[in-house]
């Protein structure tokens, strides 16, 4: 992955208050800095950051302070970027902060060892669009980009699939329901879950490295 750094024009809402700071929203491998118009600047490093939700003009980011007056809750602060993020940065920001967040700003062009059309049902309906398996991860690129998600695997806590066309996908931080227009291959599926449970097993003990096999002696071989 190329270094993080990338700069743009923003506006911070202000919690509990009317009006924006403007200013300029700036990453890099450091962490994360708002430097407000008025000559003053927020950072945070990404080990301070407790979980970040990104969209291609959107970050929001939630730290482990205390909200302010008592208030119950963890402080949170809401960018609205003028430039479009490119899915690279999210992708950058999300292995940052390591911690379980939300991206919804996939890169539709990235290397996928499956793509499935699909529809993510929803209480009001749904959305149409593809489910890509990655390497790295699961991506829903969806016609309405507002719905599109990109899991990596640290932030996935389970998949499940009641049959051939139909699958579950929970995250620490949503959960997605697809019906999948074409079947996905058991070995996939098998490949993928065991993908999850080497993360969150390698979460689980400090320092360890991922084994470069997967679990129960598959060898990493994919259905088209």
């Amino acid at each position: 992955m190329a270094p993080l750094h990338w700069e743009s024009a923003a506006r911070m809402h202000k919690t509990f208050l009317l009006g924006k700071d403007r200013g300029t929203f700036a990453v890099d491998a450091r962490g994360i800095e708002f430097r407000m118009a008025n000559g003053r600047s927020l950072k945070w490093t990404f080990g301070d950051i407790h979980t970040v939700y990104i969209t291609p003009h959107r970050l929001v980011l939630k730290t482990y302070l205390n909200r302010s007056l008592h208030r119950p809750g963890e402080r949170e602060y809401r960018f609205d970027l003028t430039q479009t993020l490119p899915p690279a940065v999210a992708a950058g920001v999300a292995d940052a902060v390591a911690r379980p967040s939300q991206n919804a700003d996939p890169d539709p062009n990235a290397a996928a060892i499956v793509t499935i059309p699909v529809r993510h049902r929803t209480l009001t309906g749904g959305t149409n669009g593809v489910l890509r398996i990655r390497n790295e991860g699961i991506d829903f690129v969806a016609t309405s980009s507002e719905d599109s998600r990109s899991w990596r695997w640290a932030d996935l806590q389970t998949l499940s699939d009641p049959d051939a066309y139909h699958l579950f996908v929970f995250g620490f931080r949503d959960t997605y329901t697809f019906d999948l227009k074409a079947p996905l291959s058991r070995k996939v599926f098998d490949w993928a879950t065991d993908e999850i449970y080497q993360h969150t097993e390698s979460a689980d003990e400090p320092g360890a490295s991922i084994p470069n096999e997967p679990v129960n002696g598959r060898a990493k071989e994919h259905d088209e």
